[in-house]
């Protein structure tokens, strides 16, 4: 028999017991998000200045506080995996209350950047952005050199942004671990296994992908000198071409790279889409899913997880994986 167990911390306060959880973590966003809902009055403090007023005015009314550190491990029997690292971002009164939280992306927002570099790494450009935070930097971030950039002021996830837009990186937190780079799958993970009409709920939002976008990616950049200089992918030609801007003077081999990236989105023909399945096994975004279909065994494969939507409620625990496109997994 399964019973569904958890394991949250909020702050200083372990063992919280909630009434509903639910969190979304991407590698498509930066920001992970997670809910908690919880009963209102086991979390009151007793008094305020001495009264015992209940009128709920002020988050001086709870033991909690925006800020607090969050660890939300859920599972079965008492085994539970942590599925949510984070921080209290919002607390909104009600019957029951909720903790909104966020990712550790929370303790960048509100940081204001400045800086002037005549040449930096990708990854010298971020340790600076995360100093004075619990934040790491993933490994696996390559080394990329940036030329003459300034940050005047510069709200720390808009530094993000700006990794995503002017160099086409992809950019996501693995829980405290700040990764950015070309490839959206670059975390070596194990693969998790799902036989679908076993140990799934809903497969009918997987579905085949069937016509290609027969168009040719290139990533194009303005050179010094004002003219374009265009890094084709080396996939399959095609008339039609989409080009993607980025900022002049990016390393050739990580154009290259981005190319190839955004080729194979473009162009994968092949299954993708939703499955929703129980808290068991434990599917974490960059991962790699494993589908086996008796019923329909061409559906069989590997596939990259983009996205985990989960809830945690009376209703039972589930979680909504979105597999993009395939992501060289075996």
């Amino acid at each position: 028999m399964f019973i569904m167990t958890s394991d949250i911390i909020v702050g200083k306060y372990k063992a919280v017991k909630p009434n509903a959880v639910k969190w979304k973590c991407s590698v498509s966003n930066y920001v992970d998000t997670c809910s908690i809902k919880l009963p209102l009055a086991k979390y009151l403090k007793s008094t305020v200045e001495g009264t015992e007023d209940v009128n709920i005015v002020s988050e001086k009314r709870t033991v909690f506080s925006e800020g607090d550190a969050v660890s939300v491990a859920l599972g079965y029997n008492g085994d539970n995996t942590v599925r949510f690292k984070g921080f209290v971002n919002r607390i909104n009164y009600g019957t029951p209350f909720e903790l909104e939280c966020e990712g550790y992306s929370y303790q960048i927002k509100k940081k204001l950047f400045k800086k002037q570099y005549t040449t930096v790494t990708i990854k010298h450009l971020l340790t600076d952005l995360i100093a004075g935070t619990d934040i790491k930097l993933s490994q696996y971030i390559p080394d990329v050199t940036i030329n003459n950039i300034t940050f005047k002021n510069t709200p720390g996830l808009k530094v993000l942004e700006w990794l995503e837009k002017e160099c086409a990186c992809t950019v996501f937190f693995d829980f405290d671990t700040l990764y950015a780079g070309a490839v959206r799958f670059p975390i070596p993970k194990p693969a998790q296994k799902l036989q679908l009409g076993w140990n799934t709920v809903e497969d009918k939002e997987f579905r085949k992908t069937i016509e290609s976008d027969e168009t040719q990616i290139n990533i194009i950049e303005k050179t010094a000198k004002g003219s374009v200089k265009r890094t084709a992918s080396d996939m399959r030609k095609f008339d039609n071409a989409t080009d993607v801007k980025v900022r002049k003077g990016l390393p050739a081999a990580f154009l290259k790279m981005l190319a190839n990236e955004l080729q194979k989105q473009k162009n994968y023909l092949g299954y993708q889409g939703n499955i929703t399945c129980f808290l068991i096994p434990v599917f974490e975004k960059s991962g790699v899913a494993t589908i086996s279909d008796n019923r329909f065994p061409e559906r069989n494969g590997s596939y990259f997880v983009d996205t985990v939507e989960g809830s945690f409620d009376k209703s039972g625990g589930r979680q909504k994986v979105i597999l993009r496109y395939y992501a060289n997994a075996n």
